[in-house]
């Protein structure tokens, strides 16, 4: 039997609201007591779920071992387990025994805490991707040269050419990196200021054009659809964003294709497009194509053609959703595999 006085703390704790979610079972591992909180966790009403064991309303393994050992030692048990509509949410786990049996649960959610720690190691895990692919070529090529295994001119030329390729693929990626964390974290303010939608355009098409010169590729300004409008946005970040977007295009489209860059005024918004007739995007990839190093196949992406334009470490087009976003805007795409892509980021427009 659960003791009154443990029984009425647990009831002043519920009364409390917010914070961990509270059970309270007895010595059987049925429940005695649950917050709105709890039932609503294991996806029932409260007065449903008393009286059933923990097994059986939340479905957990691990939630039922944390409470059954705390039963059996007598002391406080830590742990976790995965709750709720399909285990899609993460808690800490404290059973506490009480006196004259029962034990009181708290669950703490650590669900976001988890998603960091995630994104954390995928984070570790693709800059060293990124970084060891460079850095292996140049070691191999250092040790080459260094043994003195080859001493024709024209292939230290080549050599020295594919180290200087490898070094500006390193110098990309570390800045890429830098102006992505400084966009992500705040610290870069935006300079706002009325823009004309076609200036920006035609400083991307001058920009991108020794770029898709070297790709026998054909840069193509669409006609604007006004005159009057104005865009609302930092002149450096939006056409930095643009150009990357310019040179995604560039990179992948085919040996003489063509990008065509341009705007239109939409009701309150200008959005900037940027469409290509090359190696498209699957849709069962377009709804991560904006992710920090993502990938739609790092095969294509490390082509020797793609090299030559810089290399790719998956960053240009999470860094353009970024400066959308910090413009209150949006990004998106519609493309088909093997037909071309066409890229969109949209900022406010100046009234």
């Amino acid at each position: 039997m659960i003791d009154p006085i443990a029984a009425a703390a647990f009831e002043a704790l519920l009364a409390r609201r917010g914070g961990d979610l509270l059970l309270m079972i007895d010595r059987d591992l049925r429940i005695v007591r649950a917050g709105p909180e709890a039932a609503s966790l294991a996806e029932r009403d409260e007065p449903s779920i008393i009286g059933m064991s923990l097994i059986a309303a939340f479905g957990s393994a691990a939630f039922d071992a944390v409470a059954r050992h705390a039963v059996t030692l007598g002391e406080a048990v830590a742990g976790e387990a995965d709750l709720g509509h399909l285990g899609a949410r993460h808690f800490a786990v404290d059973a506490v025994p009480l006196a004259g049996g029962g034990v009181v649960l708290s669950l703490h959610d650590i669900t976001a805490l988890r998603r960091m720690e995630r994104v954390r190691r995928d984070f570790v895990a693709n800059i060293s991707h990124e970084l060891r692919t460079p850095l292996t070529s140049i070691k191999l090529l250092a040790e080459t040269v260094s043994s003195g295994s080859v001493d024709d001119p024209a292939t230290m030329r080549d050599f020295a050419s594919q180290v200087e390729r490898e070094a500006d693929h390193l110098a990309q990626l570390v800045d890429e990196l830098l102006d992505l964390s400084m966009i992500e974290s705040g610290e870069t303010a935006l300079s706002l200021e009325p823009l004309d939608p076609e200036a920006i355009v035609a400083d991307c098409v001058i920009r991108i054009g020794p770029v898709a010169e070297r790709r026998k590729v054909h840069i193509v300004r669409r006609p604007p659809s006004s005159t009057e409008v104005r865009a609302l946005a930092d002149p450096n970040r939006l056409g930095q964003a643009l150009l990357n977007l310019a040179h995604n295009a560039v990179k992948y489209s085919h040996l003489g294709g063509e990008v065509r860059i341009g705007w239109e005024a939409l009701e309150d918004r200008v959005r900037f497009t940027v469409a290509d007739d090359g190696i498209g995007v699957s849709e069962a990839h377009q709804a991560r194509i904006f992710e920090r190093f993502y990938k739609v196949d790092r095969s294509r992406a490390r082509t020797r053609d793609a090299e030559q334009l810089g290399g790719s470490a998956g960053l240009g087009l999470a860094i353009v959703r970024h400066i959308a976003e910090a413009h209150h805007g949006a990004v998106g795409l519609v493309s088909e595999e093997g037909l071309g892509s066409t890229f969109w980021i949209e900022v406010p427009s100046a009234f």
